[in-house]
């Protein structure tokens, strides 16, 4: 994150974490860029004598994070045609807005899971050079999916051991954080059955490899049930969708220490918008056969007491992206977690998903990134949809504005 030079900033109000301080009476100090303290306004160190200081109306909470978005497409009823025939300064325009449309919301980091040539590792940089305003990108480049497998135009095709291995090597050397693998078919790509086995687990295992000795993050889409148990023990950090999950799925999450991202703001858009809308019909047919596993293979996860991050598949059909309040209000409305727990999977278990432990919480040295929201999350988690104003970076935010501007 770019260390911007600008005044301290002081927020004061109530003050609501998953982890860290909470205060009914909080203040939270923010000096170059980064927090200086979180907590009780009692215990809170004097202010600079310029800070700028905000009294607010609402909750003082960490930024919200979204575990899973394609930065390039904008939610049109066709994935295909969001990046078919446009070039990569088109798509990296895209990326930008979609980033400032992300950040308005109060997602100060996302985890972009595939991209036609490189767009989202773009917007990383500018962001990370202090270029550009936008939210931290954590991005996998080029997914890597199968010959005949799910989106190849979002990705790469690769087949092999070796393969696999000197894809993941090439995308880490291009800038990506992470690698995506599409372990198995899925629901918007035609002709491609949705649980099909795409690759053999050494396959996986290959390009898991690469990412761990680079410290870098795995993310595998997951639909069909042996998709999801390869992919789990072939060294995945995160599972995509989880569509299918059993008690032996179930036990390797929990003893490969592996994050479920359930995306269910993917699925309910296609089913409730995607016939009148104009996804195609195959793919409409593909999500209604799943929904109803897909809620019960999460509640299986939230019953065993493991993960689910917010990721919301943001840029599929009719699923904008900003919609990590929306993600966390599915979880408690479908899966039947605690508005706690629902916060805590926007906040620091999305925080996993990219390997951070300074994201999703407020405290010293960590980022300077916070959201105000009109209620308490840890109670109400539509709270999240009700954003009254963002900081990133130690810098007040204009909610209003749909542009990126220079941070100097």
């Amino acid at each position: 994150m770019p260390v911007p030079t600008h005044r301290p900033l002081v927020v004061r109000g109530p003050l609501a974490q998953p982890d860290g301080p909470t205060a009914a009476d909080g203040t939270v100090l923010l000096e170059e860029g980064r927090v200086r303290y979180a907590g009780p306004a009692t215990d809170a160190p004097k202010a600079p004598d310029h800070a700028l200081e905000l009294e607010v109306e609402g909750t003082i909470v960490p930024g919200l994070i979204d575990a899973h978005v394609h930065l390039t497409c904008d939610g049109g009823p066709d994935l295909l045609a969001e990046v078919d025939g446009r070039g990569p300064a088109e798509l990296t325009a895209k990326a930008l807005a979609n980033a400032w449309r992300s950040l308005a919301r109060g997602v100060v980091a996302v985890r972009d899971l595939g991209a036609p040539c490189g767009e989202a590792v773009a917007v990383a940089n500018a962001v990370r050079s202090g270029r550009l305003r936008g939210p931290e990108v954590a991005a996998a480049g080029r997914a890597l999916t199968a010959p005949g497998g799910h989106i190849p135009y979002l990705g790469r095709v690769e087949q092999g051991v070796d393969a696999m291995a000197r894809a993941a090597t090439e995308e880490l050397a291009a800038g990506a954080v992470g690698i995506k693998l599409i372990a198995t078919g899925g629901v918007l790509t035609r002709g491609v059955p949705i649980g099909n086995v795409a690759y053999d687990e050494d396959e996986l295992a290959a390009a898991s490899r690469v990412a761990r000795e680079a410290g870098a993050w795995v993310a595998a889409h997951v639909i069909g049930l042996e998709g999801t148990k390869r992919a789990v023990r072939a060294g995945a950090t995160t599972i995509e969708h989880a569509t299918f999950v059993d008690d032996e799925a179930v036990d390797l999450i929990r003893d490969r220490g592996v994050v479920t991202v359930g995306t269910l703001s993917a699925l309910h858009a296609i089913v409730r918008h995607g016939r009148a809308g104009g996804v195609p019909e195959e793919s409409v047919l593909k999500a209604e056969s799943v929904l109803d596993v897909h809620t019960d293979s999460l509640r299986r996860v939230a019953d065993a007491g493991l993960p689910l991050a917010t990721g919301t598949d943001a840029g599929t059909p009719f699923n904008p992206h900003g919609g990590v309040a929306t993600e966390a209000r599915l979880l408690v409305q479908e899966i039947g977690v605690p508005p706690a727990a629902a916060f805590r999977a926007a906040t620091v278990d999305a925080a996993r998903c990219l390997l951070r432990d300074d994201l999703g919480r407020l405290v010293p040295g960590g980022p300077g990134h916070l959201v105000v929201v009109d209620g308490d999350p840890r109670d109400d988690v539509t709270a999240l949809e009700r954003v009254r104003a963002v900081v990133w970076g130690g810098l007040p935010i204009d909610v209003g504005l749909a542009n990126l501007l220079p941070l100097s």
